[in-house]
């Protein structure tokens, strides 16, 4: 029965209470104020008017008001005026990689043919003389592409792991 009871309160002081939690309070404090500072200026306004007369005023308003957003919903629906559309419809553009979960890349059966290794031999020869030869080139190319000679190494190790099966 223990995992029933409710918890205590450990925050009864408010001592942790967050800075958020305080410009909050501020703010919902003077939104009140203001509340009530209309409040009085409105019942000042209206304290001397008699009671009919305030009625009539109150279905005045009311009958403006619906009468203007009656036209506002009419106005919108028989306009002829296709070019201001309230809501426009479009196609929702989907990622195409929505159905994906990013494990694909880390599919075992990763395949790379004869001659794609051919090339990346090739390239890794071109890469190793000119590591030898002109090394400021090398560690140039290595800069602008850091993971370049990794990527090559593990394409390789794939062929190579292909070939063993």
């Amino acid at each position: 029965m223990w995992l029933l009871k409710r918890r205590k309160n450990s925050n009864k002081d408010g001592s942790k209470t967050g800075i958020s939690d305080k410009v909050a309070g501020k703010i919902a404090r003077a939104g009140i104020k203001i509340q009530e500072l209309f409040a009085e200026k409105m019942n000042t306004m209206f304290m001397n008017i008699e009671i009919k007369r305030l009625k009539v005023l109150l279905i005045l308003f009311c009958i403006c008001a619906g009468g203007y957003s009656i036209y506002l919903v009419a106005d919108s629906i028989t306009s002829p005026d296709k070019k201001q559309n309230g809501f426009k419809i479009e196609q929702m553009n989907v990622p195409r990689h929505i159905d994906k979960t990013g494990d694909e890349s880390l599919i075992p059966e990763a395949y790379v043919d004869d001659e794609s290794y051919q090339r990346i031999k090739r390239f890794r020869n071109y890469m190793d003389s000119l590591k030898q030869n002109k090394s400021t080139e090398y560690d140039s190319i290595l800069q602008a592409r850091p993971g370049l000679m990794d990527s090559v190494q593990m394409l390789e190790q794939i062929y190579l792991s292909q070939k063993q099966k």
